[in-house]
């Protein structure tokens, strides 16, 4: 809880908390060394078509799939521990034992104009976006717009139900080497844009390996009783 104090008509200093809620999203800037990586990457698999399209939710025709995603784990690692801290220190509850988490899906998305990704979550235990490349004609389309969505081209998440008393969603215009880094579970959207240009991002999701190793052991255990029930 953040405890701010504020003055009262009668000049009285009056001190309030407001609780920390909801889901954590971290907003950080990568470096440009990373992003160059990555876009280097991503003509790699745009060159060779690794289509990854069948496993999105997103109405967008060019999206494929990293090579050797385990090249960039370095760069993302620093990136998430960045996001263990920041969640600490939001939830001020350490953690019992610190993550060990594992890559398990890395692709890119060159988005064009009328295309979008509607509302939807990932597998895994983390997910995250970074911008590449976002051409000024979508920030010209952001800035004349007036309306009260998010606007073109903004990425927004979802949480909770709908009421005055509650933030429910927030949108964001994404900038050149901003990551934002947030439970693969909570659900998001990309909004289209209309300018003739194309804004590349990169997508990921991330597992903590030790779950998923005693998720694996459980299965294992549970295909052999049943193999031993059949027998019986």
């Amino acid at each position: 809880m953040t405890e701010t104090k504020i003055p009262t008509q009668t000049n009285e200093q009056v001190t309030y908390g407001v609780l920390n809620w909801g889901p954590c999203v971290c907003q950080l800037k990568i470096s440009d060394d990373f992003k160059n990586k990555l876009l280097v990457g991503a003509e790699e698999a745009k060159k060779e078509n690794l289509d990854y399209t069948n496993k999105l939710a997103g109405i967008i025709k060019g999206e494929y799939q990293y090579k050797q995603k385990e090249n960039y784990l370095p760069e993302v690692a620093q990136c998430l521990g960045i996001y263990d801290a920041a969640f600490q220190k939001w939830k001020s509850d350490p953690y019992e034992r610190k993550p060990e988490y594992m890559l398990t899906a890395l692709w890119v998305n060159f988005m064009k104009r009328h295309e979008f990704n509607p509302p939807h979550d990932h597998s895994d235990q983390l997910s995250f976006v970074i911008f590449l490349k976002v051409p000024e004609e979508i920030t010209k389309e952001q800035q004349e717009y007036n309306g009260k969505s998010g606007g073109p081209g903004s990425l927004s998440f979802l949480y909770g139900e709908g009421n005055r008393q509650a933030i429910t969603y927030q949108s964001i215009h994404p900038k050149e080497n901003d990551m934002f880094i947030f439970p693969a579970w909570m659900k998001h959207y990309v909004a289209p844009f209309y300018s003739d240009v194309t804004r590349i991002s990169v997508s990921g999701n991330v597992a903590d390996s030790v779950q998923l190793n005693q998720i694996k052991r459980h299965a294992d255990a549970t295909i052999v009783n049943a193999e031993q029930m059949e027998k019986k």
